[in-house]
């Protein structure tokens, strides 16, 4: 009786490489759906945790492909998308850049990632309309469907809107870091994948300046490089007290450190677009935007302030200018960043996980 109750049940796979948007989503599934859909097994997995364990990341992906699932819903391309009845996938973000990007255009092992997702996926969760716009589009995927984009929302920006979880991510932060009475700045830079032409604009010594200027108006820097690169050489805040060093071994969740943060510093980075949903202070550095538009390619226009909603800035002077200002309640891009939140949203709410979640199980009851 057991075993058919257990063979009955209809199996949904929740697959992921980084942790957040799928997580979130199997957490929202054991807080409000496991307990009334008894008809459902759901399984997750998260292989960022196997990187540097071949044999249980293989024995998983094994384990995977001998089963059959109703619904697979994954931030990667994977093979298990051909053992679903309906595959749903999502990014791991939106809004700034063209995908594919223009140096992928000539890599055939990248083209054939993002025709594996056109030709397995039917269904991919965006945060907006204007995704559909360049979100897996280019001539050279044009032969394979096109995907149903469904601009739900991304379920890892549900806990922004959360003022509980912010202001418990807050009081550890201060507890485990001594930021308690100060701001935060969060630096925040892209990953380029190129060798960059020109000089990064801000020297040892300014960061030094920054430094002390930080320590004078009660503030601290969280650096947090890209996994994939370090754009400013961690042994540049070795002595530095008011900066930290935040990479994905201090803290995995980059959503509870965008929580406790009062102002970002970014380039091309879509970590802007998530940030948009607090409203709070964003300025952007983009002194390679030239080369990092011929290599990767923008899906946005970088003069346009509904594009990038703060002041761009050249220098480290500039920077010091615009945290002055905030602090003195001068916010000048507040309204305009509203206009942004309108033009990356769909739905600027905290129920993103609903959304998808009604989305995954209309996939599974359908008959």
């Amino acid at each position: 009786m057991i075993k058919e109750e257990i063979f009955l049940k209809k199996r949904i796979l929740l697959t992921s490489q980084n942790e957040d948007n799928i997580k979130a989503l199997y957490d929202y599934y054991k807080k409000h759906i496991k307990e009334s859909r008894a008809d459902i097994k759901v399984e997750y997995s998260n292989f960022y945790k196997y990187k540097n364990n071949k044999l249980m990341y293989y024995f998983l992906r094994v384990s995977q492909m001998l089963k059959n699932y109703s619904v697979v819903i994954s931030d990667y391309t994977t093979s298990i998308f051909s053992k679903a009845q309906n595959g749903v996938f999502m990014s791991h973000g939106y809004g700034t850049k063209k995908s594919p990007g223009n140096s992928e255009l000539s890599n055939k092992k990248e083209m054939d990632l993002y025709k594996g997702i056109r030709t397995k996926i039917k269904n991919i969760v965006t945060l907006s309309k204007r995704d559909s716009t360049y979100f897996l589009r280019s001539t050279e995927l044009d032969e394979e469907p096109l995907p149903n984009y469904m601009p739900l929302g991304l379920p890892r920006n549900d806990m922004l809107f959360d003022k509980e979880y912010t202001s418990e991510c807050r009081n550890k932060f201060n507890i485990k870091y001594g930021t308690k009475g100060k701001k935060i700045l969060l630096f925040c830079p892209t990953w380029r994948g190129y060798k960059i032409d020109k000089e990064f604009p801000i020297t040892e010594k300014d960061w030094i300046r920054f430094d002390k200027f930080m320590e004078e108006k009660d503030w601290k820097m969280i650096y947090r490089p890209h996994p994939l690169e370090r754009l400013v050489d961690d042994k540049t805040f070795g002595n530095m007290r008011n900066i930290l060093i935040m990479d994905f071994k201090n803290e995995e969740s980059t959503q509870s450190i965008l929580a406790i943060t009062d102002m970002l510093l970014t380039d091309y980075s879509s970590i802007y677009v998530d940030y948009l949903a607090l409203n709070r202070p964003i300025c952007f550095l983009p002194y390679d935007l030239v080369q990092y538009d011929k290599e990767r390619g923008l899906a946005i226009d970088f003069r346009k302030d509904v594009d990038t909603p703060g002041p761009k800035l050249n220098d480290m002077d500039d920077l010091i200018d615009y945290v002055k200002n905030v602090s003195l309640g001068d916010d000048k891009f507040r309204e305009i960043r509203k206009a942004a939140q309108r033009n990356f949203y769909q739905y600027l709410d905290g129920d993103s996980c609903k959304r998808v979640w009604e989305f995954i199980l209309k996939l599974v009851d359908k008959k």
